[in-house]
């Protein structure tokens, strides 16, 4: 085997092996956006809460979804159906492709309460949520479907950057838990 070649057999594996263990460093961070539109304030109140997870790779997936203001929130599902993936997107219009999509559990502990919230009548609900970049804006679409099945969008939602957080307990096993707890209040710099 010549050198260049085993070069080359190296230097994929190194890559290899450096691509994974990238793409399973991921750390929790915590996010709040303040309602900006008025459907974002009739649905959600003073805002939302995420807790979310970013690769090295800059992958993000959301963990929780917290209403800031009252001790609401669903830990969603990332949505892996191909076919109802593209329905969702579809319904997206503009802002196809925009958003990460989410599956809600009608039958989690808080998921029939925030499927109603967003989508009134709903049986299942999800969500499109958009980036998470430092001080800039957030679009949150919400979808549901009656017991027919047949998806739609329920809600369009713009949020406005409040500020990122430190996690509660950093050394705690289920930080995510806590963060979803009923006696959980974010205090600035908590």
């Amino acid at each position: 085997m010549s050198s260049s070649v085993r070069f080359a057999a190296v230097a994929a594996c190194g890559l290899a092996l450096f691509a994974a263990g990238a793409a399973h460093a991921e750390t929790k961070r915590m996010v709040t956006y303040d309602s900006e539109s008025a459907e974002a304030r009739r649905l959600t109140g003073a805002g939302l809460t995420f807790v979310f997870t970013k690769s090295m790779l800059g992958r993000t997936r959301v963990l929780a979804v917290r209403a800031t203001a009252v001790p609401v929130g669903v830990l969603p599902r990332p949505l892996d159906d191909g076919a109802m993936v593209r329905k969702l997107d579809d319904l997206m219009g503009e802002d196809r492709g925009s958003g990460s999509l989410y599956s809600i559990d009608p039958a989690a502990q808080e998921g029939k309460v925030m499927i109603q919230a967003f989508c009134p009548g709903a049986q299942e609900g999800w969500l499109a949520v958009g980036p998470f970049v430092h001080a800039r804006e957030l679009r949150v679409h919400a979808f549901g479907a009656d017991a027919g099945g047949e998806p739609r969008l329920c809600s369009v939602m713009d949020f406005s950057w409040r500020g990122e957080w430190r996690m509660p307990n950093p050394n705690a096993s289920d930080i995510t838990a806590r963060v979803m707890s009923p006696d959980y209040v974010r205090r600035p710099g908590s």
